[in-house]
């Protein structure tokens, strides 16, 4: 999901997933225990402006799996999200590559609302999974290629992402990043140009200091948008810091230097 832009300076390092997860867990959750198809939900694990992620496992009992299911906060959600949840959907049943968390089924609970079933990816963000692991230049840029590589096969789909950030990365105990999330991701067509529902800054739709300058002026989004924010998260992963000066103060400083 989307972040706001953040005063903290170091922000870029947190997962906005596990940030909101604390707040998720305060309040029961009635779905816990629903099944949903041949999976049963057993956790929270995620949530955001778009819905909620949950751990959930096989309710036959024929063998033990665990997938996440992503599934729209409420029945009054609007046209528009429900829209892109569907696409969200839709997307992933054309994307198989290794890096990119993979879709596994999906449905209607009881309610009418639709859901995801993913892949669960065990793993942290990767500039933790380096520094746990102490990994040096050369071992950090073989990481990153596989991250770019995931970018990339979703291009060659004509899929751009247009979330990428650490939040939206994991990296697995065996050293393999996932790409996750691509709930505000646009399928390129010959007619695709501006679209301001979702480039929009009040409606939380991108994450400033990842988006690229195009994003936040509101313009036509490319593949160069994703490669953009590559760079940025290229840049943190290798030398630890952002390359942006103004992370703290008033918003606007990080946007004008953005642009």
């Amino acid at each position: 999901m989307a972040d706001a832009v953040t005063g903290q300076v170091d922000g870029w390092q947190r997962s906005a997933l596990n940030q909101e997860v604390c707040a998720e867990r305060t309040t029961p959750d009635r779905r816990i225990g629903e099944v949903l198809g041949r999976y049963r939900l057993t956790a929270i694990v995620g949530g955001g402006g778009m819905g909620r992620v949950y751990r959930a496992v096989r309710a036959d009992a024929q063998f033990e799996k665990s997938v996440a299911v992503k599934l729209i906060h409420s029945p009054l959600a609007s046209d528009d999200l429900q829209a892109r949840f569907k696409a969200e959907r839709q997307i992933l049943a054309t994307l198989e590559h290794p890096n990119i968390a993979r879709l596994l089924d999906g449905g209607l609970t009881d309610d009418g609302l639709p859901y995801l079933v993913m892949e669960f990816v065990e793993g942290v963000l990767p500039a933790d999974y380096c520094c746990q692991h102490g990994l040096g230049m050369r071992a950090k840029l073989a990481l990153f290629q596989q991250i770019c590589a995931a970018v990339h096969y979703a291009h060659q789909h004509m899929v751009i992402h247009r979330d990428l950030k650490p939040a939206n990365i994991l990296v697995t105990a065996g050293g393999e990043p996932k790409l996750l999330d691509f709930g505000i991701a646009k399928v390129l067509t010959p007619q695709t140009t501006y679209d301001p529902a979702i480039t929009r800054m009040d409606n939380r739709l991108l994450t400033p200091r990842y988006a690229s300058p195009e994003q936040i002026r509101g313009e036509a989004i490319t593949t160069g948008s994703d490669v953009f924010a590559l760079g940025v998260l290229g840049h943190e992963l290798l030398t630890g810091a952002s390359p942006y000066r103004y992370l703290t103060g008033h918003p606007l400083a990080l946007l004008n230097e953005i642009c």
